[in-house]
Parts: structure tokens; sequence; C-alpha cells
């Protein structure tokens, strides 16, 4: 029972903490200041080339390709050079028997890539924060 009435004791003491810091206020307008995020190319984390196949009909949903030799799961741009088609996608290593590079149907789609493999390049993406101060633009 004591700890039961400490762990409310705890709670009702959160609780409270967080209403008396109240909500963050929004800049007013004319701060001058907004703060954005642009994705960039990051090849050192991860850069692949090779031939990309659709995954199978009833596959996954979603924007994603499954690659051999990914050391961790990515956010990665992939392209269709010869298109000049791109879309970001969640990047995850695949294991087995699966191809080299293997992209879902959404991401196919996107790129133009229909049964037969195509070649595309992909490259991991690092959010960059961009921060704009120009006086009078907002």
């Amino acid at each position: 029972m004591p700890e039961r009435r400490r762990g409310r004791r705890i709670g009702l003491a959160l609780v409270a903490l967080l209403a008396a810091c109240g909500r963050p206020s929004a800049p007013a307008p004319g701060d001058g200041l907004r703060i954005s995020f642009e994705d960039r190319e990051e090849p050192a984390a991860f850069a692949r080339e090779g031939l990309a196949v659709r995954d199978r009909p009833d596959g996954a949903e979603g924007l994603w390709a499954a690659v051999r030799g990914l050391p961790r799961p990515e956010r990665a741009e992939v392209l269709n050079p010869a298109s000049g088609a791109t879309v970001v996608v969640a990047l995850f290593a695949a294991g087995g028997s699966a191809p080299d590079i293997r992209i879902s149907n959404a991401a196919a789609d996107a790129l133009g890539i229909g049964d037969t493999p195509v070649p595309v390049r992909i490259t991991a993406l690092r959010s960059e924060p961009v921060v704009d101060t120009t006086p009078g633009r907002f």
C-alpha cells in the first residue's frame, strides 16, 4: 500500500509541476525567427547503386526499400536515373535470399518501375536545421 500512495503523490506532483509550467507560447508575429528542416544527402552514411526490383503484389504498403548490407535503418532518397524521378523512403536491411534492392510498390510507382529490374541510386538523408532571421520577413 505505501508504494501505491507514493506513486499517487509523485503523479500529483508531476501534474502540479506541468500545470505551473503553463503552455509554451508561440513567437509573436515579427519576431524575425523561423526554423525549418531540410533534407541533405549523406552518402558517407549510406549510398548504393544497383538494380531495384518491385515488391510482390501483396507486399507491405508505404514508401520503403530494403537493401543488403545496411548497417542500420535510414531515411533515404531513391533516384531513377533514367527518368530523374525521386522518392524519399524508409530504408531497411534485407536478409535471406532477398534481392540486393527491393522497393515497395508505392515507391516503385513513384519512380516509374514496372516488373523488370531498373537501375537506381540510393543515398541516406539527414535533416539539417535552417534558421532564417531575415528582418521584416515574418
